[in-house]
């Protein structure tokens, strides 16, 4: 998984930031999709189009932004969002969550108690915290904890499903197909075949059931994004226009 750009190793950049929305979203309206890395590093570093103050600052953000979503087109996650980001900019909000996810152990480590939230619910900081500390016992401090909590919290928001600035509320987020698109490839190329790949975690990550990701997986496919035929347990899914990240399918 680690060679399409998943992480599954310890620590992340949560520890001492966001998923960074905001600076994901400037890099790409200034660096064209079919660009090299060192674009990438030249918009933040000498373009400094992040507006950072110093290049301290502007280093760290690189830093962060490389340990978030590579910043690599030839690293398939990081690629695969481009490419959708181009087809649908409205979709960037969850296709960076999903790749975010992917790539950052400690966001993942809040995901049960946001999934686990009913519509209307007021989720707490310090369930993130400990959800935190049950996964990586004695590895932070408490003040740690609390830290990495409020930067997942603030993802959560800035992925649609938490509303609030002081009280952050449970909502449901609206997947659109290329969200569904990235779901679809992200879980086939991790394991899940036939009508498994409707439950994929990034499938759940979208407040899908397998019935209504089927039904957007349909959807997907009459947008041109995916090739879809699903009859009963049998699913066969490919993707044209994601073929160089294509893993194996059913």
């Amino acid at each position: 998984m680690e060679k399409f750009g998943l992480k599954l190793s310890a620590g992340g950049a949560h520890n001492s930031r966001t998923m960074m929305l905001a600076e994901l979203e400037a890099v790409l309206a200034a660096v064209p999709v079919g660009s090299d890395t060192a674009d990438y590093c030249d918009a933040i570093l000498q373009r400094n189009v992040l507006d950072k103050n110093t290049g301290s600052t502007q280093h760290k953000s690189l830093r962060h932004l490389r340990e978030l979503y590579a910043l690599n087109e030839a690293t398939p996650i990081f690629g695969l969002l481009r490419k959708l980001h181009s087809i649908d900019a409205t979709s960037l909000p969850l296709l960076a969550l999903q790749v975010a996810w992917a790539r950052d152990p400690l966001l993942r480590a809040t995901t049960s108690v946001i999934l686990d939230a009913s519509v209307g619910d007021l989720v707490m900081p310090a369930a993130l915290a400990q959800a935190l500390e049950t996964k990586f016992p004695n590895q932070y401090s408490e003040l740690n904890h609390h830290k990495i909590a409020r930067n997942a919290a603030s993802s959560w928001t800035q992925s649609g499903h938490l509303a609030g600035r002081t009280h952050k509320i449970r909502q449901r987020v609206k997947p659109t197909t290329a969200a569904v698109t990235m779901a679809l490839f992200l879980g086939t190329i991790t394991g899940y075949y036939g009508s498994a790949v409707f439950t994929n975690p990034w499938c759940r990550l979208l407040d899908l059931n397998a019935e209504r990701a089927r039904a957007l997986g349909q959807e997907s496919h009459r947008a041109g994004l995916l090739n879809l035929r699903a009859v009963g347990e049998v699913v066969d899914l490919s993707f044209p226009l994601l073929a160089q990240f294509q893993g194996p399918t059913q």
